[in-house]
């Protein structure tokens, strides 16, 4: 009797991959030192006011001008400190910030130019420019130029003088997050213009996320010129 082996099936290598980001939150500046302390007093001015004013048996007159210094320390401290520096997120699918439940996410791909001004890093994307504190968020600003770098270095324009005494980016920095991947239906194919509609039908540079048909993807990114074929991730 004939002895029958078995077929061994290789396995397709899937182009998917786990992507992660780092979770930054905001570290106490100078700044935020200042505003706790100005809205601390704006508080006690407030509440002595109010006691002078509306629940002691003998209103001051004085105690309006009490109520209205505190409201506006405690107003002016809210408005111009940094105490509620919002957390970042850097890492595969770009830089995020935590604006309460939501996320305003820039992939790499889509910055046109990152910069330092005025004790800020500005990150210019297609559709608007948003700015990181550089004291509050050290470690975040560090690792969105070791990665811009790296991804997208024609995007980047900081000047050394700006970024002095940044620490050096660690893999145990932050919070370290498992992401989904991004949502790629309704973007446009860099390299066709054609809206790519489902996201099987999407593939991603690996480098800067920038996205192209799966049929139509190029030898080398349009965006960050690295090197692409099948190197090209699936969405």
């Amino acid at each position: 009797m004939a002895e029958v082996q078995g077929s061994k099936k290789k396995k397709k290598k899937s182009s998917k991959r786990t992507r992660k980001e780092h979770r930054y939150t905001g570290e106490q500046t100078y700044a935020s030192k200042v505003a706790v302390g100005v809205g601390m007093l704006g508080a006690a001015l407030l509440g002595a006011g109010v006691y002078e004013r509306w629940i002691f048996e003998q209103p001051k007159s004085f105690a309006v001008y009490l109520v209205a210094l505190g409201a506006f320390a405690l107003v002016g401290a809210v408005a111009f400190g940094d105490l509620g520096t919002l957390p970042v997120r850097v890492g595969d699918l770009g830089i995020a910030i935590e604006r309460g439940n939501e996320l305003e996410r820039i992939g790499w791909c889509d910055l046109k130019r990152v910069y330092a001004e005025k004790g800020k890093l500005f990150l210019e994307g297609k559709e608007s420019t948003s700015a990181i504190n550089i004291a509050a968020q050290p470690k975040a600003v560090a690792r969105i130029l070791a990665e811009g770098t790296r991804r997208i270095p024609e995007a980047m324009d900081v000047k050394r003088a700006a970024i002095e005494g940044l620490p050096t980016p660690r893999d145990d920095d932050g919070e370290v997050l498992t992401v989904d991947a991004p949502q790629v239906a309704g973007r446009t194919c860099a390299a066709s213009g054609k809206t790519v509609a489902f996201e099987r039908d999407a593939r991603l540079c690996p480098q800067c996320g920038e996205v192209y048909l799966k049929d139509r993807v190029p030898k080398k990114c349009l965006t960050c010129a690295a090197d692409l074929g099948e190197r090209a991730l699936e969405a």
